[in-house]
């Protein structure tokens, strides 16, 4: 009798926590990804360009993990706040920022959206310190989506440092060795601010190769089971790991951050009896984020109004962002990538407004035992 009672305990205890725990894609929110430009080193002549391998690489890594939602941005769709009810015509629309049926890199999402002009409020004074969204009106509004861009500079792009050519490799029939030199500095760039959040600058040098390199011969998307690589190819596999292993850390440590798309006003009918009294307006949001992010019904977002840099009139410098929090919003219903929330405090929200999760991971969304 008793073996049978602990053997019950052991199935509860062990089994039940991972039916009940979340699968991985689904436990922690994915964070809105743009793969940038990253610039030749200075001087570059060469009919290839170093710039564009890094950045194919990171793609790479970035969609392997599938930790994170790459995304690209029209440069074509330029407005603003004053007219976000414009539909955008077929011209507008834009592909990723790669093409997706050549690179296999089916995962980037295209986000059709207001380009990057900036200016000042036109409909409400938030510049007033009688108005509660006060003193972000002293600073600029941004029309950028808030998503944290990836760009960065190659320093050195050396694949054929030293060449060495032994009597033994040429009586084998081996290609010359080579040595390779490569330095990248990478900065994890918020999109909709245009502050640095992170960068790091990696170096890496290679004599591990057995051929000389070739742009020609460089696969980026399959080069496992190859024998004969160039020293420049184990830079690149090396240095492709070490900087996704630093995005994702970095980009871990983020809030999930998104806006108010649409905002919807309805009037609650009044109760029974009372007749001459009005009902209450609830307000229901629609937000860029959805369900491909890791957003869940339940989920809290702190809802705030945005000014960039504020201008100090004394010095004429930068003072910083301006985050006024407005309020808090619960997800109703989510979509594959927006979700419907209501309010649960706070009014007079604007489309645009920044909405910031409450946790960096969405440990929340893991149950306990």
């Amino acid at each position: 009798m008793k073996n049978k009672i602990w053997s019950k305990i052991f199935i509860f205890v062990f089994f039940v926590p991972y039916f009940l725990t979340p699968s991985p894609s689904h436990a922690f929110y994915k964070k809105k990804v743009l793969m940038g430009q990253f610039q030749d080193p200075a001087g570059w002549n060469q009919p290839y360009r170093p710039g564009n391998i890094i950045a194919e690489l990171l793609v790479q890594e970035l969609t392997r993990e599938k930790r994170f939602q790459l995304v690209s941005i029209s440069e074509n769709m330029q407005g603003s706040m004053d007219n976000h009810d414009k539909t955008p015509d077929k011209d507008s629309m834009e592909s990723a920022i790669f093409d997706s049926w050549k690179m296999d890199f089916p995962g980037i999402i295209s986000i059709q959206g207001p380009g990057p002009k900036m200016g000042k409020p036109k409909m409400d004074r938030m510049d007033n310190p009688m108005n509660p969204l006060w003193p972000v009106g002293m600073g600029r509004l941004s029309q950028k989506a808030s998503l944290t861009e990836i760009r960065g500079d190659i320093i050195k792009f050396l694949p054929d440092t030293k060449k060495e050519n032994s009597k033994e490799s040429e009586s084998l029939g081996s290609l010359n060795r080579e040595n390779a030199e490569l330095q990248v500095h990478v900065e994890l760039v918020q999109n909709k601010t245009g502050r640095i959040l992170f960068e790091k600058t990696f170096k890496v040098i290679s004599n591990a190769g057995n051929r000389p390199f070739s742009f020609e011969r460089l696969n980026l998307g399959n080069r496992k089971g190859k024998s004969r690589l160039s020293s420049m190819n184990y830079a690149l596999d090396y240095l492709k790991r070490e900087m996704g292993s630093f995005i994702t850390d970095k980009l871990d440590s983020l809030m999930l951050e998104g806006e108010i798309i649409a905002i919807n006003k309805k009037e609650i009918m009044a109760q029974k009896g009372q007749k001459n009294q009005k009902g209450e307006i609830e307000e229901e949001f629609l937000v860029n984020l959805g369900s491909a992010n890791g957003v869940r019904i339940g989920d809290l977002f702190k809802v705030h109004a945005v000014g960039l840099g504020l201008h100090d009139p004394f010095t004429g410098s930068d003072l910083g962002d301006i985050y006024v929090r407005t309020g808090v919003i619960q997800i109703l219903h989510a979509w594959d990538g927006f979700s419907k929330a209501r309010s649960l405090g706070g009014k007079d929200y604007k489309i645009g407004f920044l909405i910031r999760s409450t946790t960096a991971l969405g440990e929340s969304k893991v149950p306990s035992i």
